[in-house]
């Protein structure tokens, strides 16, 4: 303490603990305490008329700082992914759960929120809660979208005409189609529901070589086309061929011709198919 004297007054200055002068402990408690390490000791002064006598008094009572009211976030990782600090945080992922860590500016603030999650399909809400030291409260919003992982499921039951079909490498064995059938009888199950499937190449089949393709399309757009080989035989009166595999022609079961025996029909008229029925009983 330093005293500075008058002849009719005896000032008093407070000293703080750093030997900054302060003009009075109401003052050092206000701003000088805070600032310089807090006062050392204090008085009070007093008029004398014959400047000698004072009375003085020392405070050992310590001055308390204030409690902090810092309740802000400094990071947010998820799943180790920085995310942009402000009151409505966004992050998107398709895992059924996730890590959050989050770190406040102040140490001393406390952190509530769950670190490991389980997200349902679509947005999930999450609240991180800072409470600062001095018990202020501020609360953060942590949208995470939860997107759902396609299906890549292709796979099909193929029948025709009530038989399920075998195929190879995705293509089916050869389907005989007698002449006056002009369309295969094709029914299907997907494994996956929420796969789709399309026939195509099913309408107005040709005489000779044909291709039926189901194409199918997986949840995730993937697709894959399962081929049945189709050959409609080109003789309406023969709905018994067998096909050449090696020349890919078609052969009569018998040693005439198909169209040897034609050519007679016309001048034997309806003689000539009972004779040709017979020769295929023969």
């Amino acid at each position: 303490m330093i005293t500075f004297l008058s002849p009719s007054l005896v000032m008093t200055r407070i000293v703080c603990n750093d030997g900054t002068i302060s003009p009075g402990c109401n003052d050092c408690h206000k701003g000088c305490c805070s600032h310089h390490g807090g006062c050392s000791n204090s008085s009070t002064s007093s008029d004398s008329k014959d400047n000698s006598s004072s009375n003085n008094y020392t405070d050992s009572t310590p001055y308390e700082n204030p409690l902090s009211s810092d309740n802000t976030l400094k990071e947010v990782t998820v799943n180790g992914v920085n995310i942009s600090i402000s009151s409505n945080m966004f992050y998107t992922t398709n895992s059924e759960r996730v890590v959050i860590k989050a770190t406040p500016n102040d140490y001393k603030a406390i952190l509530t929120y769950n670190t490991n999650p389980e997200l349902i399909i679509g947005i999930n809400s999450l609240n991180i809660k800072v409470t600062a030291e001095n018990g202020n409260i501020k609360n953060y919003n942590l949208n995470i979208t939860r997107e759902k992982i396609l299906s890549d499921n292709k796979n099909i039951i193929i029948k025709v005409n009530g038989k399920e079909v075998v195929f190879n490498n995705y293509e089916s064995e050869i389907i005989y189609l007698s002449y006056d059938i002009s369309k295969l009888n094709i029914e299907y199950e997907l494994e996956d529901n929420n796969a789709k499937a399309e026939i195509l190449g099913n309408d107005n089949i040709a005489v000779g070589k044909n291709e039926v393709i189901v194409e199918v399309t997986a949840e995730n757009g993937e697709k894959q086309d399962y081929i049945i080989n189709v050959i409609k035989n080109d003789d309406p009166l023969n709905t018994e061929e067998k096909i050449d595999e090696e020349a890919g022609n078609l052969t009569p079961e018998n040693n005439l011709g198909p169209a040897s025996i034609l050519i007679g029909i016309p001048f034997l008229g309806s003689l000539g198919y009972l004779i040709y029925a017979a020769l295929k009983k023969s």
